[in-house]
């Protein structure tokens, strides 16, 4: 039987060990609908402020938006229901945008104790990774595609092969701020599988896998709006229904599933 525990902050928590679970995660498939130099984040109301972003989710999300504005909206996502706003900066070849295929936002546990994680609070947003990054040593994602996996952009990718870029997020949030100024403290990296007592409460730790598609083999020519492969970072401003969002969370992550696009595990319905 769970015992149920309490932090400091009232933050119920589990004080038996979680089960085994292989997989505790969500995904959020979704397609690129637009691009904008535009960001609500960090230029919130200044159209045109930004370096260009590609944007998946809401197709309405531009300068103006709000996560109040987002919610109950379209979606380019697989679950109808997560009208959320999700951006990065475009990567073109020689001037040329590369055309992406689907995007995955990976909605998973960073806890040891994946029962213990909650939904993300309406209202919410999060600048993930700096595009002031100094080199690639210090990127703290990775490139990867057929044969390859590093910090950097190979030198070229085999013919058919998609050149992938992941990134993760920290998934402790300081239970108070929805924003903070710098768009990133007010989440911290759990410790050892738990979150620090500054930043109790186990929120979902999205991992972005954003796959490109070469015109060649070669990745001569690429850059981002930002700059160099190392400048990459995302943006995620919650549009989820929340009565979905938690469903997905306790049904998904809570439970120890592996769930598509839409919510499901065929394999531990």
């Amino acid at each position: 039987m769970t015992i149920a525990a309490f932090g400091g902050n009232g933050t119920a928590f589990a004080a038996d060990d979680p089960p085994f679970a292989q997989y505790q995660e969500a995904h959020a498939n979704c397609d690129v609908n637009h691009r904008l130099s535009d960001d609500p984040i960090v230029f919130p109301g200044l159209p045109g402020a930004s370096h260009n972003h590609t944007f998946i989710g809401n197709p309405t999300t531009n300068a103006n938006s709000t996560p109040q504005s987002l919610v109950g909206g379209a979606t380019s996502c697989q679950d109808t229901l997560d009208a959320s706003g999700y951006w990065f900066p475009t990567l073109s070849q020689n001037g040329v945008p590369v055309p992406n295929s689907i995007v995955t936002v990976y909605y998973k546990a960073g806890v040891k104790d994946y029962r213990t994680v909650k939904p993300f609070p309406a209202g919410f947003k999060l600048l993930v990774g700096d595009v002031k990054t100094p080199d690639a040593a210090h990127f703290g994602g990775n490139w990867s595609c057929t044969g390859y996996r590093g910090n950097d952009w190979p030198a070229s990718c085999p013919s058919g092969s998609s050149l992938v870029v992941r990134l993760k997020a920290p998934s402790c949030w300081d239970g108070v701020h929805l924003d903070v100024p710098d768009h990133k403290s007010h989440m911290a990296w759990p410790v050892s599988g738990v979150c620090p007592a500054d930043h109790p409460v186990p929120l979902p730790m999205l991992e972005i896998k954003l796959p490109y598609k070469l015109a060649g083999t070669s990745t001569a020519g690429l850059a981002y709006s930002s700059g160099a492969s190392y400048s990459f970072h995302y943006d995620f401003m919650n549009g989820w229904n929340a009565a979905r969002q938690a469903y997905v969370v306790a049904y998904c992550i809570n439970g120890g599933r592996q769930c598509n696009g839409y919510g499901e595990d065929p394999k531990k319905p």
